[in-house]
């Protein structure tokens, strides 16, 4: 059973990804006390939490507010995940069942349906499904559990781009299968190729992002 205090974390966390707290907004504890029905307490810890993470800070004789998103830290994130999880699907292409890549093509399936649906929430979460997916096939959950904690700042702004129209979710959907039908085909060389380039292009777009919304994003010397 999870604690007030990971409720209230949790709660808070995907409010700030799906941008319901948005960049450079200010939070109050009483607001969130109110939101939540939690005390005090543990909203004021889950908050601690979130700071310790990048995603909120205090602005002393002002206030706490929400950080804006770190395009540094989300580059950052991607090197890092590209690096691991080429290795992840080489391995699952020689690990994963039958039964895995079922549950991975029904995650695609759901995708498609979130897509005509124009889901991004759905589409979001779905997409960390499958990619998850693999870590879970080859006993690597701690891995992605790391990597999560990781990529906070690059959620944010996967979140942020998958919402606008222009996206070409169906060009996603096609990647994910290239890179299961490889797992499928044991072709681990063509599984890393695949995965890599996917996950290439989650920043590949961030200049018109930050153009589109310049408020949201943090200004730093380099990208």
């Amino acid at each position: 059973m999870q604690s007030l205090t990971e409720v209230a974390y949790k709660t808070i966390l995907n409010d700030i990804l799906k941008l319901k707290l948005l960049p450079g907004e200010k939070v109050q504890d009483k607001v969130l006390m109110e939101q939540l029905n939690i005390s005090r307490t543990p909203v004021r810890e889950a908050i601690l939490q979130l700071k310790n993470n990048g995603l909120m800070m205090t602005v002393p004789q002002s206030g706490t507010y929400v950080t804006k998103i770190s395009l540094g830290s989300a580059l950052n994130a991607r090197f890092v995940r590209q690096s691991v999880e080429r290795s992840v699907v080489s391995e699952a292409a020689e690990k994963m069942s039958k039964v895995n890549i079922l549950d991975s093509r029904t995650i695609i399936q759901k995708q498609q349906l979130a897509d005509e649906a124009h889901s991004a929430v759905d589409f979001f979460y779905l997409d960390n499904d499958f990619h998850k997916s693999f870590y879970t096939a080859t006993n690597r959950l701690q891995v992605w559990n790391w990597l999560k904690n990781l990529s906070l700042q690059l959620d944010r702004y996967r979140f942020l781009r998958v919402q606008q129209a222009d996206m070409p979710l169906d060009e996603l959907i096609k990647q994910h299968n290239a890179i299961l039908d490889a797992v499928e085909a044991k072709d681990r060389k063509e599984a890393e190729t695949r995965a890599f380039d996917h996950l290439n292009l989650m920043l590949a777009e961030k200049d018109e992002l930050v153009k589109q919304f310049p408020d949201y994003f943090i200004e730093e010397a380099n990208h």
